[in-house]
């Protein structure tokens, strides 16, 4: 008899972006591979029901859930409802366990979690804490919830110099937004699956910015990851090559994600976003639980230069959680 899997998806807005559309993408790819792997599919929409959601889902009682609830609502407050719904009527699911993803879809909180388990990442400040800004030094502001780097452009980078920038912050919602210093360096999304013997570091990527005007902050804003149509799309490019004098920083950002793993225990598949400074620093930036599993995105990006086609990447998701 087929086991049955429940790919669990949220319910997207009336008019959704291009960054919310692309759970359909995976909700079809991740389908695909599991009839390949022989199972039945079964399928549901998440929003902020959840007294129907759990209906629906003992009702259904699938052998275990694919979990590729992003958001609810379209909101990063309610990343982890899904999980907690998950967590509730004790079904199986893939990907990092709640209390991890609570963690790590509160930026702040993250930066705190990477803190106390000895991690480096860029220094932090909450929104009442701007007195802290050092003149000199260039800071980010950046949305607390949200995932996809929505809100997150050149426009949230500012001195600790700038007055009117600052006093602008100070009218936004210290729940939602948090500051953090701007390292100027390299950019790596390194991503990561559950292996048989541990989890596996797949190859890294290095995020590089070409032919960038001087003074033009060098990051993974929105417009690089989904704006086809804007300069910091088409000139952002993700490259594998990294240099033999790069060596010993490869193998420190390896280390580095072996910790964060085994450490805030997570599972299944994961991306962590670093910046490196020019003193070859590396610093944790992001922390993506559940990453993008559409054929353009990183983590695929990074399975297939392993050589892994998507049904074993999906099947080595499904194998931890199943464990």
């Amino acid at each position: 008899m087929k086991k049955t899997v429940l790919i669990l998806y949220n319910k997207l807005s009336k008019t959704p972006k291009d960054d919310e559309a692309d759970v359909i993408e995976q909700v079809n790819l991740v389908t695909a591979a599991l009839q390949n792997l022989k199972y039945e599919v079964k399928y549901l929409q998440i929003d902020l029901n959840l007294k129907t959601a759990i209906s629906q889902l003992k009702k259904i009682n699938p052998d275990i859930v694919f979990n590729l609830a992003e958001t609810i609502g379209n909101k990063g407050e309610f990343t982890f409802l899904a999980n907690s719904v998950l967590n509730f009527i004790r079904i199986p699911y893939t990907g990092s366990p709640l209390v991890p993803m609570f963690q790590c879809s509160n930026k702040y909180i993250a930066k705190k979690e990477l803190n106390a388990i000895g991690v480096n990442t860029p220094a932090g400040f909450t929104l009442q804490e701007t007195q802290k800004l050092h003149p000199e030094k260039k800071y980010i502001l950046k949305p607390t919830w949200e995932e996809g780097s929505l809100e997150l452009d050149e426009d949230c980078v500012f001195m600790g110099s700038d007055t009117m920038f600052i006093s602008g912050i100070l009218k936004k919602s210290p729940q939602h937004y948090f500051i953090e210093e701007f390292i100027e360096g390299r950019e790596f999304n390194i991503s990561i699956l559950y292996g048989a013997d541990g989890p596996e570091v797949l190859p890294l990527a290095e995020m590089t910015f070409h032919d960038y005007p001087a003074g033009k902050p060098k990051m993974m804003g929105y417009k690089s990851k989904w704006d086809d149509k804007s300069f910091e799309y088409s000139h952002t490019r993700r490259t594998f090559r990294l240099g033999k004098e790069d060596g010993p920083l490869k193998d420190e950002l390896i280390a580095i994600c072996k910790k964060v793993w085994n450490e805030m225990g997570l599972k299944g598949y994961v991306r962590i976003d670093f910046r490196v400074t020019p003193n070859q620093v590396p610093l944790v930036i992001d922390i993506n639980l559940n990453p993008c599993l559409s054929e353009s995105g990183g983590f695929m990006a990074a399975s297939k230069k392993k050589g892994l086609t998507f049904e074993a990447v999906v099947e080595r998701i499904l194998e931890d959680a199943m464990r």
